[in-house]
């Protein structure tokens, strides 16, 4: 799989680019099936006979070629049917409705290079096939299974079609396949290098070859996909970055002084994929829950790559990206030196800290993510969390924003040194916002009530991150005192997590129903129906829902009417923290018309 690091979160990239595929032997299988109405067909009825065959273009047999398979689907019937296809793929590294199945001529299944895939879904859509009409789709082998040697392969394959369980035909065949030498393997990147990177293939048709440097992951490739590196291939540096072995990791670390800054950038991202990177022990959490941080990839590169004789030189590489003043590069050092630093790199990390935080006077806040990193912020103050566990010393009396930063993580983590408290009260109060929200993020529980005053101020702040952490903090020591805060977050939030954040809070905090009243009174504001009423129908016993189409604003008004009495006539269940069941005496013009509640048992309301 080939990874990225975007905004130093690891993302897969798509299904993406392989080469001349070899020559596969073919055993069609034809199925017969149910001629039951399959419920997305429409008329349609699924067919009495389907057939699928597998077929790869000629070329010569190497490991490391974008093997592309051409699955194809045939309609054998007499008539017309319809199949259910895509929706597999965004965010990951292949179509997943699809399971290839790989085995050896012992019978052994090939591993999964990508066992837990992510799947952020994707289009989906329904052709219907005319009797002896074709859909096909071209899967590149290296991303369904992890072949090492040479060898002769059976395959099986299949896709569920949206069709009953089980009744979906699958294609088998064998290929052959073997290990090439230096001259070959030279011959093989110069094909691939020759191709397409993006081969735009129209739904339904086999894909033209098509370059996919991840597939050349064996060690025979090393030197070649070097020499190019060397010479500004970013390319090359891709294939590198799969290649599971030492004397690749080493031309990863030899990259990363490369005066061509793609080079450089493009090497510490290959090598991110290898260092031993605490989180993968669970020493420290996702950095956003919707990351794809491919953990099994990097745990297989770790084991097999990864050489403590490497470390120094990494540090060393980390230190200077520190110092550099774009974001991205601090990133990068900072991520290295969380896997391998030691406690003497914690003052190049302190002083990295201090600009990055004064940055945040000035940079915008980022939109889309949650948590908002701050730039460099969040992997320093991860890369502070390890260092600190290893051995860090804390500042004694922070004197900068950096040694401030460096002292609320320990704090966080379980410090407290003397006057520790006078100390976080100046830090609650700080004149960079981004320092009060750290404030608040490691402020410990029980709150001391000498602090409680700073946190309601906080709860007002101008800044959104600082209300939600400071939010967040009365949630986690139960601060019922400030829940008139809290629910004043409620009143003025404008962004989704913020509205939830402090809508939760503000239900722990005991106040259910004057939240609701608050919610409702709410849907007549201009971008504020569809959050807000998500959020109400939560007070129901199933809430499921989806919509349509966006509602008119001008309903917002006459909805705000209809659930502040539905809301004041169940005052005592919503006090009491019961749900209100969907019946027949339920107002069904509490919702839009393009609303519909799912409930457990399969049907709609309204």
């Amino acid at each position: 799989m080939r990874a990225a690091f975007a905004g130093w979160i690891l993302v897969a990239v798509g299904c993406g680019s392989p080469a001349a595929s070899p020559k596969i032997q073919e055993q069609p299988s034809v199925a017969a099936l149910p001629s039951a109405t399959h419920a997305d067909a429409g008329a349609a009825t699924t067919p009495s006979r389907a057939r699928v065959t597998l077929h790869a273009g000629g070329g010569p047999r190497f490991l490391g070629e974008n093997v592309l398979v051409d699955y194809c689907l045939e309609n054998t019937s007499p008539e017309p049917f319809t199949i259910d296809v895509g929706g597999d793929y965004r965010g990951s590294s292949r179509s997943l409705r699809f399971a290839v199945e790989v085995r050896d001529a012992a019978g052994a299944v090939m591993p999964d290079p990508d066992p837990r895939p992510f799947n952020l879904g994707g289009l989906s859509y329904s052709p219907t096939l005319e009797p002896g009409e074709k859909w096909c789709q071209s899967l590149p082998l290296a991303r369904y299974a992890r072949i090492d040697v040479s060898g002769k392969y059976t395959l099986r394959i299949t896709h569920d079609l949206g069709w009953p369980k089980g009744t979906a035909p699958a294609g088998e065949g064998s290929i052959e396949l073997s290990m090439p030498d230096a001259t070959q393997a030279e011959a093989v990147i110069a094909r691939m290098d020759a191709l397409p990177r993006d081969p735009n293939t129209s739904a339904g048709k086999v894909s033209v070859p098509y370059a996919d440097f991840t597939a050349l992951r064996y060690e025979v490739y090393v030197a070649p996909l070097l020499a190019r590196a060397r010479k500004g291939s970013v390319d090359a540096l891709t294939g590198l970055a799969e290649i599971p072995t030492p004397s690749a990791t080493r031309a990863l670390v030899s990259l990363l002084g490369s005066a061509d800054a793609k080079v450089a950038r493009a090497a510490a991202d290959g090598l991110a994929m290898r260092l031993p990177d605490p989180a993968l022990g669970g020493t420290l959490g996702a950095r956003n829950p919707f990351a794809n941080e491919l953990p099994e990839q990097r745990k297989y590169l770790s084991s097999h790559a990864w050489q403590p004789s490497f470390a120094s030189d990494v540090r060393a590489a980390g230190r200077k990206l520190l110092a550099s003043t774009d974001v991205g590069d601090v990133q990068r050092g900072a991520f290295m030196l969380e896997a391998v630093g030691t406690p003497a790199d914690a003052v190049d990390l302190t002083a990295a800290l201090g600009r990055a935080i004064e940055r945040t006077r000035t940079e915008p806040r980022e939109k889309g993510i949650y948590p908002v990193p701050r730039g460099a912020c969040q992997e320093l103050l991860r890369a502070a969390t390890i260092l600190f566990g290893r051995g860090a010393v804390l500042p004694a009396a922070p004197k900068n924003a950096g040694e401030l930063g460096m002292w609320l993580v320990a704090l966080g983590k379980g410090s407290r040194p003397a006057g520790w408290e006078a100390e976080l009260g100046r830090a609650l109060r700080h004149p960079i916002a981004y320092v009060r929200e750290l404030a608040l993020d490691n402020s410990p529980t029980p709150a001391p009530a000498s602090l409680q005053p700073a946190i309601a101020a906080d709860l007002a702040h101008a800044d959104v991150d600082v209300q939600i952490a400071a939010v967040r903090l009365a949630e986690r020591a139960k601060l019922t005192p400030l829940v008139k805060g809290v629910l004043g977050v409620v009143g003025r939030a404008k962004e989704s997590m913020q509205l939830d954040i402090a809508s939760n809070a503000a239900i722990v905090l005991g106040a259910r129903y004057d939240c609701a009243l608050l919610l409702a009174s709410r849907l007549d504001e201009p971008d504020m129906l569809a959050p807000v009423l998500g959020r109400l129908v939560a007070l129901l016993d199933e809430h499921g829902y989806g919509s349509s189409g966006t509602p008119s604003p001008a309903l917002g008004a006459e909805l705000a009417k209809r659930w502040k009495a539905f809301i004041q006539q169940h005052k005592a269940e919503i006090d009491a923290g019961k749900t209100i069941p969907i019946d027949a005496t339920l107002p069904k013009d509490l919702l839009p018309p393009e609303w519909k509640l799912h409930r457990a048992d399969g049907t709609e309301w309204p």
